[in-house]
């Protein structure tokens, strides 16, 4: 495997997936081969395996039990750690003999977090795509939606909601850094999540969609996805995150009432703006090819 950058972090689903290998520790099971899964929930976090119903004609035992033993082992090794990261969950064992994990609030801004505070780039000298011709309306969306991130970032650092490492920028740069607050008060003081709205809760589902489908994209078949279906994908992954942008910018406000009565409200939706920025950026120069543009 080519060593490609920190994007190379497994994401929330290929740690569940380390997790699980640990739990079933069996030499005829590789990482590949347990079946998991996002669920369909855009609110929540979830992934759902049905690892037990194949391993349970292997152990000969029903499904049910075998699904039991390996959350007991991911649930012991999970409140055996000493502090909490990115890839806290719990787990519930269903009817069926699914196994459903959701991130927590916690981990989930510590996922959130992690997007704001490092740097999505290839390596230098790592091959990537260079587009030869993309539709301009295919793309444009994206430049579109990575500019107006830019521009949120430079008025919020102007009006001191945040304060930008470097603000003000004339060109492009590897990338951009929240100074403070750090670390973004994505959590209250019950350890809830203060992004709540429904367009909060599917722009951060996606972004660590995203994450995780590049994740995958690096830590598989490196060369072999450069050169087929990867344009395409990247469009794909570009458009879907966009779209959440989108939606998320015309239904939460940050200014005005938001940012006097609830700083900390708008200070988090300022960190999944430049999570967002962040990795469409990563997608547009690292792997399209195509300038991430300041302002349009």
């Amino acid at each position: 495997m080519q060593e490609v950058g920190t994007i190379l972090v497994l994401g929330a689903k290929g740690m569940l997936l380390k997790r699980l290998e640990s739990a079933i520790a069996s030499p005829t099971i590789a990482r590949e081969e347990i079946p998991l899964q996002r669920t369909k929930d855009v609110m929540r976090v979830q992934y759902i395996s049905a690892i037990a119903l194949k391993l349970a004609h292997i152990w000969q035992q029903p499904a049910i039990e075998v699904a039991t033993q390996l959350a007991a082992k991911c649930q012991k090794h999970n409140k055996n750690r000493s502090f909490l990261s990115k890839e806290d969950f719990t787990v519930t064992v269903l009817p069926s003999g699914m196994i459903l994990f959701e991130l927590t609030d916690v981990s989930i801004a510590a996922w959130l977090q992690y997007l704001t505070d490092t740097p999505q780039m290839l390596e230098k000298g790592e091959s990537e795509i260079k587009s030869a011709f993309i539709e301009s309306d295919r793309i444009f969306p994206v430049q579109y939606s990575h500019a107006r991130c830019c521009s949120l970032l430079r008025l919020a650092d102007r009006d001191r909601i945040i304060d930008l490492v470097e603000c003000d920028r004339q060109t492009s740069v590897p990338y951009w850094q929240i100074l403070n607050p750090n670390p973004i008060p994505w959590l209250n003081s019950n350890n809830c999540l203060r992004l709540v709205h429904p367009a909060e809760l599917n722009l951060s589902s996606q972004l660590l969609i995203t994450l995780d489908t590049l994740a995958a994209l690096f830590n598989e078949n490196f060369e072999e996805r450069l050169s087929t279906d990867k344009l395409t994908n990247s469009i794909k992954l570009a458009n879907t995150l966009s779209d959440a942008f989108q939606t998320f910018y015309s239904q939460c406000r940050i200014w005005g009432e938001v940012k006097t009565e609830t700083p900390k409200l708008a200070q988090a939706r300022l960190g999944l703006i430049l999570a967002t920025q962040t990795l469409l950026q990563f997608i547009l120069e690292e792997l399209l090819g195509i300038i991430a543009p300041l302002e349009l």
